[in-house]
């Protein structure tokens, strides 16, 4: 079984991963698994400069391979993208709450929804070479209804609703989440395979 450090202490991306890789021959270790607690300053212009600060990071502690992801959010009907910066409106870091409250006025503002999609960039670190990709994930509609249900992931799970499956991504099973065969799962599990 070969291991991998996922570079993030966001419990459910380490879950999601780990469920992503389910059935192939990759173990998901998290930074909690090697006693790593780090913070790390993301202060790279694109998706791929911070997933590879974080890959870094992580990597030159643990000396094991590491994979590490950055994203970046777009809203079709929005003057001005969030971009890298989905919870950091006008230089404060906002709450999980403050993030939908924030998004949830500014959808109504452009009368209620809108398509949008993430943008995400990896980096793999394996004996000391960087190995990145660059994923445009699938387009979900992003509206001002927020739905009933806990939030899952973050906040803005409960203002996502995936247009093929006609459910919030909150709502969404983890068989579901499963089998939606998404482009960013594919190509997330095929270039950790190509390079572990």
């Amino acid at each position: 079984m070969k291991k991998i450090l996922y570079a993030t202490s966001n419990q459910y991306k380490i879950q999601a991963m780990k469920e992503r890789l389910k059935g192939e021959e990759i173990e998901i270790i998290s930074p909690k698994d090697l006693n790593i607690e780090i913070e790390v300053d993301e202060n790279g212009t694109t998706v791929t400069e911070n997933a590879i600060l974080k890959a870094n990071a992580y990597y030159n502690i643990a000396k094991i391979p590491t994979i590490a992801g950055d994203s970046a959010l777009y809203i079709e009907e929005f003057e001005k993208q969030p971009g890298l910066y989905i919870h950091r409106i006008e230089g404060k870091v906002l709450t999980m709450e403050e993030t939908q409250e924030y998004y949830v006025k500014a959808l109504k503002e452009i009368g209620g929804e809108s398509e949008a999609y993430y943008y995400t960039g990896l980096a793999i670190i394996k004996d000391e070479k960087i190995y990145t990709k660059e994923i445009k994930e699938d387009t979900f509609i992003f509206t001002s209804n927020i739905c009933d249900k806990p939030a899952k992931y973050d906040a803005l799970s409960r203002i996502q609703y995936d247009p093929k499956l006609k459910k919030y991504i909150c709502e969404l099973t983890e068989k579901e989440l499963k089998n939606r065969n998404s482009t960013f799962d594919v190509e997330c599990v095929n270039f950790i395979k190509s390079i572990v």
